[in-house]
């Protein structure tokens, strides 16, 4: 006779964070430690002055999206993509941005 559990057990619901996670993973193809660990290190990757005018919002396809407060901020943020590239790679640890995509909104 083999052990079969009882039937309450097998249908337990699941964390609701577990359940996001997967989610937000199938859909962006990332997971979402890694935008919260941008958004954390905001300040440190791009520089105090550029974080406030600037805000990371997820990351889809590899490619990290930025809200920037005006053009001239957003030419900015394209202009130093490398950089920032490069500066996200020592905080994340499974993670490989490719590019960065940035829009223009009030921040």
């Amino acid at each position: 006779m083999t052990w079969e559990p009882l039937e309450r057990e097998q249908n337990q619901p699941k964390k609701l964070d577990a359940l996001l996670d997967s989610l937000l993973h199938k859909l962006s193809g990332s997971s979402p430690q890694a935008i919260t660990t941008i958004i954390n290190k905001w300040d440190v990757i791009v520089g105090e002055k550029l974080s406030e005018l600037t805000r990371p919002t997820h990351i889809k396809n590899k490619k990290l999206h930025i809200q920037a407060s005006n053009a001239a901020i957003a030419q900015e943020i394209e202009w130093r993509e490398a950089q920032i590239l490069e500066a996200t790679k020592s905080h994340l640890t499974h993670e490989q941005l490719t590019a960065l995509k940035v829009t223009i909104k009030k921040i």
